[in-house]
């Protein structure tokens, strides 16, 4: 059986936590208004929808309007701008992209699509320089541990991604193309389809770069080529019963260099081609007073990886993911009792992880069995609490009881959204860390002990001036136990569990302001200080990020506007020809574009990026791309 293991905590932390603790049980006065719906989200354990207001952890929401406006092309474009995220890309478009949130782990980091769990079972990574923005219709950030309700690689949080649906009635077609600097071309197409009961949509983005030179030496350039597909269907059985299911393919071709010694890249032809499959197939059955609903779900994930012409030779690897689940909830009302709301959701979780690599014969697996509980409350219509505990039992690991409690306040008339959060999780090795044997100089660690965190946070969100400015503030605090890492000794390395507690702490600072008349500008600070248990600053997590955005929408004309400057401070990262630590520079990346609407159905647009042409790199030795210019249209019909 699991245990619970005692993290230290500082005596400032611990008032500090106290505090949090207070505000997750503390119950509110009734209320004295009706206060303002911040929408709604769908990343809940049993997938039904939930307003903002009602959440205690941090949470940001990039919807439709945002990423049309943005033409951005891939997924880790926009994050960057998302609060408490650092985005580190190896190089050209395609290339690798890891997302960290609150200086966890990129393997800390649960990502869904459409409710299917993305994470590579190989290194427990999601590799966003994959996935392209044409299909998505918005994105949800949840910062914080949420591993009571995901399971393992939730610890830091959950980025959930929901590809476009259809509609409710007809028939709506969507092409889109665009050209731009280094040879980039982008074709896209989306299929919309509806009745009264049924849905679905369909939808092909295909992208190819000639890229650049990621190596500052040689001039051999470094392009990408990027299919996607999507399907997903809705159909209402009948008034009570709802089934719906996905499909996503995708398929990357990226080119590349390989590490060398003295600190540069060799300017080599590697090649990485990524195949992955996702799908998933579940319903929902609701009673007549919707007081009792149940949903069930089957998922599979399978990631096909050619690497060629690597330091260490030509190799392949597959890694898979089947999971089903179950949950059965009772929703009931105790109107005597501060006019309560209460939302009781019990599940079950199967898990089974398989992984094949050309260097060994054997395929490797492991499964899980998890059992959760989740209660939800709102109580007089302005103070909300969230609880979940979760049990896993794992083949392959000692097993583990993770819980999670937050609560949020909307105080009436005073336009205060105070949120608190607190919880433990866990992060499963990868299959790489414990069976890669693709290398004469390191040896896989197959005792490896999963990593384990407890966490909190705590802020305040304002809104003035009748809603037009809205700020929040919120620190965070993680203490992670067993983190793995590298060791090296006599030019061989391995992984082991470190001693002791790694930490990590911080400061998330937004603000939105909105005129009402076409302007809208917003901001963003992230403070981040990460260490591990040995003192060892953590690499590729900067320690200061800020981000501006400003928007303006003319009136006479249907012309936008939009301009970003970030600025991401100086980071840490792995030196390889010395084994020990090298510094990244901070820099600036200033970028902007206009969108022209030439009627209601054809949309013409243009964007530059790195406006300024600042040589930037967020992984050493691997440079980003310099200014960039492109052009494109849409239609819809």
């Amino acid at each position: 059986m699991a245990t619970l293991r005692q993290f230290p905590i500082s005596p400032m932390s611990r008032a500090l936590l106290a505090t949090v603790a207070s505000a997750c049980i503390v119950s509110a006065t009734p209320a004295l208004a009706q206060h303002a719906v911040l929408g709604t989200i769908i990343i809940q354990a049993d997938r039904s929808p939930m307003q903002r207001e009602q959440m205690g952890r941090s949470l940001t929401v990039i919807d439709a309007k945002q990423l049309e406006i943005s033409k951005a092309p891939y997924i880790a474009d926009v994050l960057r701008q998302v609060p408490g995220l650092a985005v580190s890309s190896s190089g050209s478009v395609g290339s690798l992209s890891q997302v960290r949130i609150r200086g966890g782990e990129a393997n800390h980091t649960l990502v869904m699509i459409d409710g299917v769990i993305a994470n590579s079972a190989s290194d427990g990574d999601f590799d966003f320089g994959r996935l392209q923005i044409a299909e998505v219709e918005r994105i949800e950030v949840l910062r914080g541990p949420q591993g009571a309700f995901w399971g393992s690689n939730a610890i830091s949080g959950v980025i959930n991604i929901v590809t476009k649906p259809g509609i409710r009635s007809g028939v709506r077609t969507t092409l889109g193309t665009e050209f731009g600097s280094d040879g980039t071309k982008m074709g896209s197409a989306l299929l919309q389809y509806g009745q009264d009961n049924f849905t679905w949509s369909g939808s092909v983005t295909s992208r190819q770069t000639d890229g650049f030179n990621i190596s500052s030496i040689g001039d051999e350039k470094d392009g990408a080529q990027h299919f996607d597909a999507n399907f997903k269907f809705r159909a209402d059985i009948s008034p009570s019963v709802t089934l719906d299911g996905n499909l996503r393919y995708a398929n990357t071709l990226a080119e590349g260099d390989n590490e060398a010694s003295f600190g540069v890249l060799n300017d080599s032809g590697d090649t990485t081609r990524t195949s992955e499959l996702l799908g998933s197939l579940g319903g929902r059955w609701t009673n007549e007073d919707a007081s009792w609903f149940q949903t069930a779900r089957f998922s599979a994930n399978q990631v096909d990886q050619l690497f060629q012409g690597g330091a260490w030779g030509d190799s392949d690897a597959t890694t898979r993911r089947y999971k089903g689940s179950y949950q059965l909830g009772h929703r009931f009302y105790t109107p005597d009792l501060l006019s309560a709301e209460h939302t009781i959701t019990g599940g079950y979780d199967l898990t089974q992880e398989t992984y094949k690599s050309s260097y060994d014969a054997d395929m490797f697996t492991r499964s899980t069995h998890a059992f959760a509980g989740e209660y939800r409350g709102r109580f007089a219509n302005q103070f909300y609490v969230t609880a979940a505990v979760r049990h896993d039992l794992n083949d392959r690991f000692e097993d583990f009881t993770s819980y999670s409690l937050s609560s949020a306040w909307q105080i009436p008339e005073a336009g205060t959204h105070l949120h608190a959060s607190l919880g433990t999780g866990s992060s499963n090795p990868s299959f790489y860390e414990q069976f890669y044997g693709g290398s004469s100089t390191f040896t896989p660690n197959p005792n490896l002990r999963p990593e384990q965190s407890f966490a909190w946070d705590i802020g305040v969100e304002q809104s003035l001036f009748g809603g037009q400015l809205i700020v929040d503030a919120t620190y965070f605090n993680q203490r992670l136990e067993d983190l793995i890492k590298t060791a090296s000794s006599s030019g061989t390395s391995t992984v082991i569990n470190l001693p002791g507690i790694s930490t990590r702490q911080g400061l998330e600072l937004t603000g939105t302001l909105d005129f009402l008349n076409g302007f809208v500008a917003s901001a963003s600070y992230t403070y981040t200080h990460a260490r591990t248990a040995d003192g060892e600053i953590e690499v590729r997590r900067p320690a200061h990020v800020g981000v501006v955005n400003l928007r303006y929408t003319l009136e006479d004309i249907p012309l936008t506007l939009h301009t970003s400057a970030s600025f991401v401070g100086e980071a840490k990262d792995s030196d390889w020809s010395n084994g020990g630590l090298a510094t990244i520079p901070a820099f600036t990346d200033l970028s902007a574009g206009l969108n022209y609407k030439v009627n209601e159905n054809v949309e013409v647009y243009g964007r530059v990026t790195n406006i300024l042409n600042t040589a930037n790199q967020t992984v050493y030795g691997f440079n980003s791309p310099g200014r960039t210019f492109y052009v494109g249209a849409k239609a819809s019909f």
